[in-house]
């Protein structure tokens, strides 16, 4: 056992002196932990987050999870874990500022915790492509935005991270405990969890039953149970209180799961959080009062790059269509699959098949529960095209630096989903 844990720790500090020769990635990983972090006054100061803070504190101090959250995007109110997190996190910290830079410390260990899984349990090209992937989920924009403000969402990447270290030991009984702890508690926060974890469950379930490992069921039922029970109080609720669903049949065949899983990792969806003000930050920066249009140039590049990663997409389809063909059988197709290849399709057959399946839309921020696997797709898909990757790596940083910076000097985007700054509204109040 020790013998095996001596081993472990040497390779994954041969492994992190071969990532530390690749600059660019280390500078991008680095970079994105300071992105999550500056100007924590720019955060997003809106309906949703004065709601939810003012819900954590009234739990907080009343030492109590609420039997509901606030409302979800699918028109059913959302369980009472998704408060209680910030509950936690209320605790400790004081007011609106402290909370979110709690959230950011979160995402920025979160996104560490990652690159030590790769350290350690990745080698090779796949360990090569889930160092690009990490960089790539670093620094790109809507990863960025998404780990900078008070929103149950914000916190599923920690969530993610804990359900992926627990299933790598779930042939031990505390990993299958957490794994199914961690699961119970991800859809608690936000629905997307539950279509999550029951994807990688159903995937998990066969692949272990073809590879001949053993899945230690009782300590997965446990802590699924465990977690489960905080569920009661919300089900109670659903039982006597009438829900508005907003799902509908025609979103069972509509197609974002994947338009959004390539465009967010791509960078091209900051239009999600600027909107009308998406046009003006095409502007920037600005010298003087002089438009420079360089971030318009910046997603020109983007598109251009982007054309490289669909002729590359339509080489994946196609060679995974003629293997699938190949495939005599069910345990053949699972025998031997890599762990990075059972989480993608865990997330297929969860959000982009199931989910679309209940008729609820599936928009962005659905597919938080992901990270950081979009894009470590992208990398996967421009393995061979180390110069395209790294020219993406360097686009979308001034993207997102170039978001960033219009946020702060304009105090946010009144015009778009991201609203008028937090130390805007501070100051206009004094």
């Amino acid at each position: 056992m020790a013998r095996t844990v001596i081993e472990r720790t040497y390779i994954g500090i041969e492994h992190m002196s071969e990532f530390l020769k690749d600059r660019l990635f280390l500078a991008m990983i680095v970079i994105g932990c300071a992105l999550r972090v500056i100007w924590p006054t720019d955060m997003e100061w809106k309906t949703d987050e004065k709601l939810l803070f003012s819900m954590a504190e009234d739990a907080e101090m009343k030492g109590a999870i609420p039997e509901v959250g606030m409302g979800s995007g699918g028109g059913i109110m959302n369980p009472g874990m998704s408060v209680g997190v910030f509950a936690l996190i209320a605790a400790i910290t004081d007011g609106p500022i402290g909370m979110v830079q709690a959230v950011q410390w979160i995402n920025v260990i979160s996104l560490l915790g990652f690159l030590v899984i790769a350290f350690f349990r990745y080698k090779g090209n796949e360990q090569k492509m889930w160092f690009a992937g990490l960089a790539l989920a670093a620094i790109s924009p809507l990863a960025v935005i998404f780990s900078r403000k008070i929103w149950a969402q914000d916190l599923l990447p920690a969530f993610a991270f804990l359900i992926t270290l627990a299933h790598w030991h779930r042939g031990k009984w505390v990993g299958a405990f957490t794994w199914g702890l961690m699961g119970a508690l991800m859809g608690q926060v936000h629905m997307s969890g539950f279509y999550y974890a029951f994807g990688l469950f159903s995937v998990s379930v066969l692949h272990d039953h073809f590879n001949e490992k053993r899945i230690r069921w009782i300590p997965w039922l446990t802590g699924s149970a465990a977690g489960a029970i905080l569920l009661l109080p919300w089900l109670q609720y659903l039982l006597h209180n009438e829900q508005n669903s907003a799902a509908h049949l025609s979103n069972i065949v509509q197609l974002n799961f994947f338009f959004y899983w390539l465009i967010d990792a791509l960078g091209l969806d900051v239009y999600y959080s600027l909107r009308e003000n998406f046009w003006e930050y095409l502007r920037e920066p600005l010298i003087g009062s002089t438009p420079t249009y360089l971030v318009a140039a910046l997603h020109i590049a983007l598109v251009f790059l982007t054309a490289v990663v669909v002729r590359e997409l339509y080489a994946f389809i196609r060679k995974t269509v003629s293997g699938l063909k190949g495939v005599g059988s069910m345990r053949a197709f699972f025998m031997n699959m890599s762990a990075t290849k059972l989480q993608m399709l865990a997330i297929l057959v969860g959000i982009g098949v199931l989910f679309p399946l209940t008729g609820v839309t599936v928009v962005q921020h659905y597919l938080i529960c992901t990270f950081p696997f979009m894009y470590v797709f992208i990398a996967h898909l421009l393995s061979k095209q180390e110069r395209v990757m790294r020219a993406m790596l360097v686009v979308q940083l001034l993207v997102t630096l170039g978001f960033l910076w219009y946020i702060h000097t304009n105090g946010g985007a009144p015009e778009g989903d991201y609203g008028v700054n937090y130390r805007t509204q501070m100051e206009k109040a004094q």
